[in-house]
This record gives structure tokens, C-alpha cells and sequence, in this order.
């Protein structure tokens, strides 16, 4: 029996030019609208108070044999309703590797969160669009941002 010994990826631009994009995966797609719910049945935590404009993105990634998935799910909350999107870009290297978190952190953030923006962006104003409510807008791309969502009431002067 072989035991094969997984190649080392030391930098971000080693694990960018071995890993190829195979996939983009829905994990969860889901939007409430808060008008006609009372406030213990909108499914909003207890902290978050339906008035509250609120927006949380989560980062998540995993690294295993020769897959590399990187997620990123958002949590809006509005007057209006509550939206979800959960969303992956899944990599694939032509051999297991080895990578230090720092780097999958890093590749991460500067590889696989600009190419899943748009699907969790897309998600997110589309579920508001079908439900009837204003739909929150992602950002521009910036990693000194705290805050990833903007607000823009129909009623809004452009």
C-alpha cells in the first residue's frame, strides 16, 4: 500500500494557480416578509428587533484531500423581512494538498469571496424582489468595510 504525501501550498499565489473553480453551491435561499407575523414567529433572533436594519456575513471555509469550499452566508434583516443566503465556491486541485490556514484564510478572502459576491448578492435581491420588499444592496468590495449592505427604500430618491 502507497501512502501518498500531499503536496505543500505555502502562499496564496501557489494555492491561486493549482486550485481550479469546479462549482457553486446553494446551501440556503430564504426571505420572510415580517408584515403579518407577529414578532415571536418571524424567526429573527432575539437580539434583532424586525425595525432594526441589520446585516451579518459569516466566512467560512474547509480544505480537505484536494477540495477546497469556501462559503459565505448573509443574514439580513429589515422592517420589511428577513433574508437568507448561503452560498460556495467549491475548488478543486489536481492532487491533495497541504495548506496552511493562514493561507486558505487568505484565499479566502482575496480569491473565492469575489467570485461568490455576486451569487450571494444575486440571492438576496432576488428573494426581496419576490417577496415584495425593498432590496438591500451589497457593497462594493472593500476588506476595510464593517458594514456590507446598504439600504435603499423604493420610496429613496436615487
Amino acid at each position: 500500500m502507497s501512502s501518498q504525501v500531499a503536496r505543500v501550498l505555502a502562499t496564496v499565489n501557489e494555492l491561486q494557480s493549482t486550485a481550479e473553480l469546479v462549482d457553486i453551491l446553494y446551501y440556503e435561499v430564504s426571505g420572510r416578509r415580517l408584515d403579518g407575523f407577529s414578532r415571536a414567529s418571524t424567526g429573527c433572533r432575539d437580539d434583532v428587533a424586525p425595525d432594526d436594519d441589520t446585516a451579518e456575513i459569516e466566512l467560512m471555509q474547509r480544505l480537505e484531500g484536494d477540495t477546497i469550499d469556501i462559503r459565505l452566508r448573509a443574514l439580513v434583516v429589515t422592517g420589511q423581512g428577513r433574508l437568507i443566503a448561503d452560498v460556495a465556491a467549491v475548488f478543486r486541485t489536481p492532487e491533495q494538498v497541504s495548506v496552511p490556514p493562514e493561507v486558505v484564510s487568505e484565499f479566502a478572502k482575496v480569491v473565492a469571496t469575489p467570485i461568490v459576491r455576486p451569487y450571494l448578492r444575486e440571492a438576496i435581491h432576488q428573494t426581496a424582489v419576490r417577496l415584495g420588499i425593498d432590496a438591500p444592496l451589497l457593497s462594493i468590495l472593500d476588506s476595510r468595510e464593517r458594514t456590507f449592505w446598504q439600504m435603499k427604500r423604493r420610496d429613496a430618491a436615487p
